[in-house]
């Protein structure tokens, strides 16, 4: 696809979305997430797959409340297949802090180097609610 006005524009929705992916895991906001996705989205992360919008939201739920994480996110390309499909590439740097057990952490946190450096590759569709990710995988290139 040429570049114009509508692809720059696809380019901006699919990038806005990913990063608001991140913005609201680390806010706690499950119901934003969740509404991030396709009801049939496909979130492949840390050996498992996570089938569906609800089993996303689940995951999110099940994140302890002892985790304080910071999504960096860079390095962002979004392709455009037409003018309802998009390939996205994104590099990411995860931070986590871990408060003591049953507390929440507090601000600021002890700063620790990251603990992942890695990549989502996604796949954004045009649904009628907006551009939604269908497909996410996550790839760990650095652990600590």
């Amino acid at each position: 696809m040429t570049v114009t006005d509508e692809s720059r524009s696809i380019v901006d929705a699919c990038t806005r979305l990913s990063l608001d992916v991140a913005r609201y895991t680390d806010a706690r906001d499950i119901d934003a997430v969740a509404a991030r996705y396709t009801e049939d989205a496909v979130f492949e992360r840390k050996g498992e797959t996570l089938r569906g919008r609800a089993a996303i939201r689940a995951a999110q739920e099940a994140r302890p409340i002892e985790a304080l994480t910071r999504h960096v996110c860079a390095n962002t390309y979004v392709d455009v297949i037409d003018d309802d499909h998009a390939k996205g590439l994104i590099y990411f740097v995860l931070y986590r802090y871990d408060a003591p057990a049953g507390t929440e952490p507090l601000v600021p946190a002890k700063v620790a180097p990251p603990q992942t450096v890695g990549e989502f590759h996604d796949e954004y569709v045009r649904t009628p609610d907006g551009w939604r990710i269908s497909r996410r995988t996550a790839i760990g290139i650095f652990r600590a």
